[in-house]
C-alpha cells in the first residue's frame, strides 16, 4: 500500500481554514461581549451646540444666544461663606458651586465689546440654604419668571477687592484667552430658579463695556449725565439685553 503524500499547498490550505475558523469564533465572542455592555451617555448634561446652551437638568432649558456672540468655554467656581450672615462653622467653607458659560462679542484684536454669560449654580447638599427670591413682580421669560436688574460698575476694582468671586474669575478666564476688557461694565441681569426646592438658580448676564457704549467713564456717567439721558441709555441697554437671547425651551 503506498503511503499518503500531502502536498505543501494542501497543508497551507488546511492551515488557512483553521485560522479562519478560529478568527470567526473570536469575533463572535467579542461581539457577544459588546452586546452585554451598558450603553454609554454620548453627551454631557449641559453643552453648547449651534450657539444654543442646552441643559438637561437644573434646570432643563435651551437658550439660543445671538449670533454676534461666540462661545469660548466654561469654568467651574465655588462660593465661599465669607460674611457674618453665615453660621461660624460655615465661614471659610464652600456653600455653593456651579458653572459659568461664557460667550463673547469682540473685534479682530480680541478687544471685547459685549459678554453674554449663563451661570448655573446651586447650594451644596451638605447645607440647608435656599434662594429666597420673591418673584411676585417678575416677568415670565419662556416658562419661568425671572427677576431683573441693571448695574453699572467698576469690574476691575471689584475683582481686586474680591479676587475669588465669579466676576474676578471671569476676568481672569477671558484675559488668559487673550481677550482685552475695559475696567468698567454695564450689566443687565436675569435671575431665575432652577429647581423646585429652591436650592438651584440660573443667572443670565448681558454685559457691555461702559465707555465703548456710552462714551462716559463710570464717574462721569454718575455725576454728569442728566436723568433723561441716563434713563434713555438704560432703557436702550435693557432692550438690547432682552434681544440678545431667546429661551426656546424651559
Amino acid at each position: 500500500m503506498k503511503p499518503t503524500i500531502i502536498s505543501i499547498k494542501k497543508i497551507g490550505l488546511l492551515f488557512s481554514i483553521v485560522i479562519l475558523l478560529f478568527s470567526c469564533q473570536s469575533e463572535k465572542k467579542d461581539l457577544s461581549n459588546q452586546d452585554q455592555k451598558e450603553p454609554i451617555e454620548s453627551t454631557p448634561a449641559r453643552f453648547v451646540k449651534g450657539n444654543t446652551l442646552i441643559s438637561k437638568e437644573l434646570p432643563e432649558i435651551q437658550i439660543k444666544v445671538d449670533e454676534e456672540f461666540n462661545f469660548i468655554g466654561k469654568f467651574y467656581f465655588e462660593i465661599i461663606a465669607s460674611s457674618e450672615e453665615y453660621a461660624p462653622e460655615m465661614r471659610g467653607k464652600p456653600i455653593a458651586a456651579g458653572d459659568r458659560y461664557v460667550f463673547v462679542s469682540a473685534d479682530e484684536n480680541q478687544v471685547v465689546n459685549k459678554l453674554f454669560i449663563v451661570q448655573l449654580e446651586g447650594f451644596l447638599k451638605e447645607n440647608d440654604l435656599i434662594f429666597n427670591y420673591n418673584f411676585d413682580k417678575s416677568d415670565f421669560i419662556g416658562e419661568n419668571k425671572y427677576r431683573h436688574n441693571t448695574w453699572f460698575y467698576d469690574s476691575k476694582m471689584l475683582a481686586k477687592e474680591n479676587p475669588n468671586n465669579e466676576g474676578a474669575k471671569t476676568r481672569r478666564f477671558l484675559q488668559e484667552k487673550g481677550f482685552v476688557l475695559e475696567d468698567q461694565f454695564m450689566m443687565s441681569r436675569f435671575v431665575g430658579l432652577a429647581s423646585e426646592d429652591r436650592k438651584n438658580e440660573i443667572i443670565i448676564f448681558y454685559i457691555e463695556m461702559l465707555k465703548k457704549t456710552t462714551g462716559y467713564s463710570l464717574e462721569k456717567y454718575k455725576n454728569s449725565v442728566n436723568k433723561e439721558e441716563a434713563q434713555l441709555i438704560q432703557d436702550d441697554f435693557v432692550e438690547r439685553s432682552k434681544n440678545s437671547f431667546d429661551i426656546i425651551k424651559g
